[in-house]
């Protein structure tokens, strides 16, 4: 026996077609986000979990921001370090050239030229902030151009104008690094170095200029250990440098293996997977397709039909 359709029986069909709508539309949003839920609260007993590892996530990828920071400022640091290092040992081969031939006609020109290569490395400014000024980053460290400049200072302290204050970084939850350098304890004992030949220089022995006299190559002699101490200051602060590098390299290391994992773990719970889901919306699609045709038909149904 054939059964007309009842009122109640179209409101079932209806409403199981806005539920087929839902699902389709639920799907498409999935597919879109790429997320099985759009609320935490369709994460049900995994939302702490989940906001928990967001939450260390999010941290984690603050200090590797940090982390990278300081390492380009590390970096910065070693360019520099090493030319001054470079300068200050262009200047001692040439007292040594001088002392072993007893005579010189480039070591105030060398002196001159490092010095200023010193200075400039020294007062060098990225992005308006002077690297080795410590906190006091919009002045240049070192009040100087020179080598006339140095001369006419009472000591070669008196050029440096940066602070005592080294900038740091938090690098991990209980590790902060250190990364600025002060111009005044970097090159304080070279600039003193170089102070004392140019002060000879200028003065009663000099100029240093050709054919040595005794007490010019005497003096020369005993600044060669004031220059050689000066040169170790400086590796000490390049070979500091050097490990901090690695060490920071490490923690790096350590926080990005943390952010992989992390991700993956965030990924698991909240990522849908995208096949799967595909798969899901066509059956849907089709539900509803179904679910179309036949309200269709129940809406054009009657006794009529019948009769």
């Amino acid at each position: 026996m054939t059964r007309v359709s009842s009122f109640g029986h179209q409101q079932m069909m209806l409403s199981s077609l806005l539920r087929n709508q839902e699902k389709v539309f639920d799907g498409q949003v999935t597919i879109t986000t790429g997320k099985k839920e759009q609320q935490y609260s369709g994460f049900a007993t995994q939302t702490n979990t989940l906001l928990g590892a967001k939450t260390v996530l999010t941290r984690t990828q603050s200090y590797i921001n940090a982390g990278e920071y300081v390492d380009r400022q590390l970096r910065t640091n070693d360019v520099h370090l090493n030319a001054l290092v470079s300068n200050a040992q262009d200047v001692r081969q040439a007292v040594l050239e001088a002392i072993s031939m007893d005579e010189t006609f480039a070591l105030n020109e060398i002196m001159d030229q490092a010095f200023s290569s010193m200075v400039s490395a020294l007062n060098t400014n990225i992005g308006g902030v002077y690297i080795f000024a410590g906190a006091k980053s919009d002045v240049p460290p070192v009040n100087a151009r020179d080598i006339t400049d140095l001369v006419a200072a009472a000591s070669a302290q008196d050029l440096f104008q940066n602070d005592t204050r080294r900038a740091a970084a938090q690098v991990g939850q209980n590790t902060e690094m250190e990364y600025g350098l002060l111009a005044s304890e970097v090159a304080g004992d070279i600039f003193a170095a170089f102070k004392n030949i140019a002060d000879f220089n200028a003065g009663g022995g000099g100029p240093i200029d050709g054919k040595l006299s005794p007490a010019q190559r005497a003096f020369l002699e005993g600044e060669l250990a004031t220059l050689d101490s000066a040169i170790d200051t400086l590796q000490l602060f390049v070979a500091r440098n050097g490990t901090r590098q690695a060490n920071l390299e490490d923690i790096l290391v350590e926080h990005k293996d943390e952010e992989a994992f992390l991700q993956i773990f965030i990924s698991d719970i909240e990522d849908a997977d995208l096949a799967e889901a595909i798969t899901q919306l066509e059956n849907n699609q089709v539900a509803l397709q179904a679910s179309y045709e036949i309200t269709a038909q129940l809406s054009r149904l009657s006794l009529l039909n019948f009769l």
